[in-house]
């Protein structure tokens, strides 16, 4: 499907407005809305063009200046070491060990969660880029704007959560970042903090690209992010009127995942007035095929999307798939009995099995319209045949995988 410059901003604006912040971050635009147009890759005033031809490449943007926080370092410049970036946090040794970017946020990381020490550097870049070959340098100077909040997080010994710092002002940051390649971005960084310990980061480091983002002006439907899909709903939601007004856009939910020797899906939920109109809520499935996500089908509000998976998994299928799809089905099916025409959606869904005992259990958490979250459980046998749905538990059963029996507590 395509759609003219017009229709990319619409979308941009509509998610940008659900992510949040957005009323702050364009007033922040010099140029007000023009950046969007900039992002996409033209004027939104420039003239017409018929559609371009799949084979077509986009036309890269124009080169802009560069503001004055991005320009070249100067001779008396830190001299970032080339070894691996490390230093201290809080007294305590640092090394990054992975880093990665995602929506203008770089994050440092030592360890793995939850006990990971970070590094997060929110650098005010525009919303959907890679800040590839640009670099930045604040030397002890007083907020701006656009100036990079740093925020660290650490575990202390004795201390259940992690403690969080942030810093806004009166910091030392010289980051340099090369050519983007195979989504992955080289980077030098040099920080010096302003806490009582003065905790500081020096060296090398190559991030991970995650998330949603444009290239050359187009929509990158390869990467692996509920921005992704949520792009993809809305240019489904303007595909018959790219002018529609749409109002009071909300998404409900979203998520997305794969299983083994099968494409990646999706699913997310929407809701949106058109104008005046009555809210309208819309669900949409996914699929990532030949590496780009994409709309396979739409639910009715009353449909669970695990009740209508892109495969339907048979008895011999591993249970995570199975039992949420059989989960779902049974729950479907009983709601529209009961209550026809409602909405209906999964709130949370575990699965545990044991196929040493042949037993497993799905447990499942769901609302009807606007109810409260109502829970219960499923019990499953494996047969010969494979595995199969026994029967829905009582409040009071529980599943005993150790054992292999279905308890029931006073």
């Amino acid at each position: 499907m395509a759609l003219n410059r017009k229709s990319v901003i619409q979308i941009f604006l509509l998610v940008l407005l659900v992510i949040g912040g957005a009323g702050a971050f364009l007033y922040q635009q010099d140029g007000g809305l023009g950046f969007l147009a900039d992002l996409i890759g033209g004027a939104d005033n420039a003239p017409k063009a018929p559609p371009p031809k799949p084979v077509a490449k986009a036309t890269p943007p124009a080169a802009q200046p560069r503001p004055a926080a991005e320009s070249k370092p100067r001779q008396d410049a830190p001299v970032i070491p080339s070894q691996p970036a490390r230093g201290e946090i809080q007294k305590a040794a640092f090394v990054v060990e992975t880093a990665e970017i995602e929506n203008g946020v770089l994050t440092l990381r030592q360890g793995k969660e939850p006990l990971a020490t970070e590094v997060k550097l929110f650098l005010n870049t525009k919303p959907w880029t890679v800040p590839a070959e640009r670099s930045f340098k604040i030397s002890n100077q007083a907020a701006a704007a656009d100036t990079p909040l740093i925020r660290i997080r650490w575990q202390e010994n004795g201390q259940k959560a992690p403690r969080q710092r942030d810093f806004s002002d009166k910091y030392t940051l010289q980051l340099e970042f090369a050519r983007e390649q195979d989504r992955k971005v080289p980077g030098k960084i040099y920080l010096i903090l302003p806490d009582e310990d003065k905790s500081q980061i020096a060296g090398t480091f190559t991030a991970d690209v995650r998330g949603f983002r444009f290239i050359d002006g187009k929509p990158d439907l390869a990467a692996d992010a509920i921005d992704t899909l949520q792009y993809l709903a809305l240019r489904e939601v303007l595909k018959d009127d790219p002018d529609k007004p749409i109002n009071d856009l909300v998404f409900r939910q979203g998520r997305y995942g794969g299983a083994a020797g099968n494409p990646p899906t999706g699913y997310v939920e929407l809701e949106y007035r058109v104008g005046d109109a009555p809210a309208t809520a819309q669900k949409f499935q996914f699929a990532k095929e030949q590496g780009a996500w994409k709309v396979t089908g739409t639910l009715r509000p009353d449909q669970l999307a695990e009740a209508h998976p892109y495969k339907i998994p048979g008895p011999n299928e591993p249970p995570e798939r199975l039992f949420p799809y059989l989960a779902a089905k049974r729950i479907e099916a009983d709601v529209k009995k009961r209550l026809p025409g409602r909405s209906l959606n999964t709130t949370e869904l575990t699965t545990r099995y044991s196929e040493k005992h042949k037993i497993g259990v799905a447990e499942v958490g769901y609302k009807v319209g606007d109810g409260q979250v109502m829970q219960t459980s499923f019990l499953y046998k494996l047969t010969p045949k494979g595995w199969v749905l026994s029967r829905e538990l009582s409040r009071k059963e529980r599943v005993n995988l150790a054992t292999g029996k279905v308890e029931t507590q006073r």
